[in-house]
Formats: C-alpha cells, sequence, structure tokens
C-alpha cells in the first residue's frame, strides 16, 4: 500500500484501519505483532508516523474495500414535491446535493415546511415512522448554496459524524468580497463568540450553557480574479478548517473585505452596487467542493457543486475573464484518486 500526500502523517494503526474498515483494531494489532504488516524496511509500531513515499506491505485475507461505492445518480436536477435541488452523486449509503439559495437546513423559528430535509425525505419518499430518518452531515446558512452530504443509513451516519470531529472532510467555498485582499492568499485566525442559539436561549438566566463564549477559528483563503470594473472586488477560494456560526462571512467582514450580498454582516453600500450593476439578490457564497472518504466503502471521493446561475450571471457583469476563472476552479466534475 503506497502512502500518498493525502495520508502524510498517519499513524501506521490509523492507515490501516482507514484502507481497511473490516479489519477490527484487535486484528491490526496482532497482525503487526506478528510481522504481517510492516515498513519496506521491516517491522514498525502501530505509532509509526507515516511519510509520503513510504510502502506498507500487508498480509490481510480480506477483499479491497476501497473499490469504488456504485454510484446509482450523478449530477443531474431533482425537483420534488417539497422543492428542488441539485444531485451530485448517490449510492446507497450516502447522497451528496447542491443546496439551493433561500432554502434552510431545518426547520427553525421561521422556516418551517420549506426546507432541505423535507426536499431530502421526499425525494427519498421517507415517511415519518420510517425508523431511520436521513440525517444532514453538514448544514449551510439559509443564503448559501453548495454541497450538503447526507447519510441515508445509521453506519454513514455515525462515521461521518466522526470524520467531522475529526476535521477528515476538506470543504471549499467561493466566495465575492469587496475589494482585494492583501496578501493575495492566507489565512485568518480571529476567535469568534459562540452566542446562545434558540434552545439555549430558552434556558435560564443563569444556566452554564447559555452565556456566550470565544471559540477559535480559523479559514485560508486564496484570490482568484480581482476584479476592476465596474467596481473593485475579488473571487475567492476559502477552505474553511473550523466550522463556526457564520464563520465565512464573519472573518471576512472582519478584516474589511465582506461578502457580497450578505445583509447581516456585509457592506451596504457595496450590497447596493452589487445588487444594481450585477443583479445579487442572496449572499454570494457557494460551498462548491468537499473532498472526503466515503463513509462504508472507503473510496476518496472529490464532489463538486456547479455555480449556481444567478452567481455566474453576476460574475459576468465583470467580464468572461471572471466567469472562466471560476469555471476553472470548480472545474466540474467528480475526481477520484487511487493515490491514498
Amino acid at each position: 500500500m503506497h502512502i500518498g500526500a493525502a495520508w502524510d502523517g498517519l499513524t501506521v494503526f490509523e492507515a490501516v484501519r482507514r484502507a481497511f474498515p473490516e479489519v477490527t483494531p484487535r486484528q491490526v494489532t496482532r497482525k503487526l505483532r506478528a510481522g504481517e504488516i510492516r515498513l519496506e524496511d521491516g517491522r514498525c509500531r502501530p505509532d509509526h508516523r507515516l511519510k509520503k513515499g513510504d510502502t506498507l506491505l500487508l498480509d490481510l485475507p480480506v477483499a479491497d474495500p476501497r473499490r469504488p461505492a456504485p454510484a446509482q445518480r450523478r449530477h443531474e436536477p431533482v425537483d420534488t414535491p417539497a422543492g428542488p435541488f441539485w444531485l451530485v452523486r448517490e449510492d446507497a449509503e450516502l447522497l451528496a446535493l447542491s443546496k439551493p439559495a433561500g432554502c434552510a437546513s431545518h426547520p427553525a423559528l421561521g422556516h418551517g415546511g420549506d426546507t432541505l430535509v423535507e426536499r431530502v425525505r421526499a425525494y427519498l419518499g421517507t415517511r415519518p415512522d420510517t425508523p431511520f430518518q436521513p440525517a444532514l452531515a453538514n448544514r449551510l446558512d439559509i443564503g448559501t448554496s453548495g454541497l450538503v452530504l447526507v447519510a441515508k443509513t445509521r453506519p454513514a451516519q455515525r462515521r461521518l459524524g466522526r470524520h467531522l470531529q475529526q476535521g477528515r472532510l476538506e470543504k471549499r467555498y467561493l466566495a465575492l468580497v469587496d475589494g482585494w485582499p492583501k496578501p493575495g492568499a492566507g489565512e485568518i485566525r480571529i476567535p469568534l463568540v459562540r452566542r446562545a442559539d434558540s434552545r439555549q436561549r430558552s434556558l435560564p438566566p443563569d444556566h452554564p450553557k447559555r452565556g456566550s463564549r470565544l471559540q477559535d477559528a480559523v479559514t485560508r483563503y486564496r484570490t482568484v480574479h480581482r476584479c476592476a470594473q465596474p467596481f473593485r472586488a475579488a473571487l475567492l477560494e476559502l477552505e474553511l478548517v473550523t466550522g463556526r456560526t457564520h464563520q465565512l462571512r464573519r472573518h471576512l467582514a472582519r478584516v474589511g473585505h465582506p461578502v457580497a450580498g450578505d445583509r447581516r454582516y456585509g457592506d451596504p453600500g457595496f450590497n447596493v452596487d452589487v445588487a444594481e450593476v450585477c443583479g445579487l439578490a442572496r449572499p454570494f457564497l457557494h460551498a462548491y467542493r468537499v473532498r472526503l472518504d466515503h463513509p462504508t466503502s472507503g473510496e476518496f471521493l472529490d464532489l463538486r457543486a456547479p455555480l449556481p446561475p444567478e452567481l455566474a450571471a453576476c460574475l459576468g457583469a465583470f467580464g468572461p475573464d471572471v466567469v472562466r476563472a471560476a469555471k476553472d476552479v470548480i472545474a466540474f466534475h467528480e475526481g477520484r484518486t487511487d493515490d491514498a
């Protein structure tokens, strides 16, 4: 088993468990002790850190679990009685879709009925009395479009939850922002206050969960294209390293480059310009890419969601170069790598 860049830094134990999830932790330990799992140059410990270019030699009488999970459907529009979405990929365990802007992820105060959860249940034909209800592994703000993962089975839900907690999902966004960030690429590390949500605000005033607290938050960014006319703006690629509430919008506003169309954290004058010139009536924030290991097969998935028409039309006001740059970033396809 060749170790590629994506697995650089994993321990031997972690790499074997990720590549062969059906092999139990006890079996991995036994095979390491017996010399049936070793590095090219000899035996190794379970906590040995692997490097890109290493080769693990394994004597495991199991079928290769990294064969692709067969996709039932890919890249097509879906219309349900509850509302539409774009289907990115679906198999027996996992549904990846692109949420349209204006659709809430879950029912909440002021947003009942027309939610992504209801659309998914309508698409899958899930009845209220079905033992397992399909679960969103991640959620997006109501004004944000893009990739959402849905677990179709309980095992997939548990594993996706673990992957999220362990930071094993890479999530990237495209955003149009006010001005030109300097430097053109970098990292924003600004702690953000976690405020009480609607459920916590219903607790007694002295309840410990009701108070606010500061959370570490990290966002990486890269300038894709600088727009000078009809006004200064920049198309950014963003990587969500931590997942705090409204993190990308809050971070960009804090560094002086708010997201176009963001009414809560944005600049009102910039928003007026974007609305009048580009016809944009929503925040320009799109979750275009998620990279992950499939929760059951272990297959590496590189999932991408196309740019919604209203965002492509907005970029068109700045000229064909920025539209082309956005399409080049998304490079709309579903990638796969055999290099662990």
